[in-house]
């Protein structure tokens, strides 16, 4: 199972709290994949702390903006492959 997450954050930035949330719901029965939809990009916080996530305790936590799946939309529209756009 991979658990999805969408935060519509507009003012508010998506800090190691809302990353450490995701990393709560990955228990055994979820799994340890976790993607984060959001508006904007995390803050360095949040990456600091999915980072230690997944050395620690080997959950992997994804952060997709708008923007990334957009892209991830045109690319599959011209046939090709959009989990490369995430290596970007």
């Amino acid at each position: 199972m991979i658990l999805v997450e969408f935060k519509n954050y507009d003012h508010e930035e998506i800090g190691k709290d809302e990353t450490n949330q995701i990393r709560n719901y990955l228990t055994a029965p979820m799994g340890r994949l976790a993607i984060l939809c959001c508006n904007k990009l995390p803050n360095g916080a949040a990456h600091v702390k999915r980072n230690n996530v997944y050395s620690q305790e080997k959950k992997l936590i994804l952060f997709l903006t708008l923007d990334h799946l957009k892209e991830m939309l045109f690319i599959k529209e011209r046939a090709k492959t959009p989990q490369t756009s995430l290596l970007t």
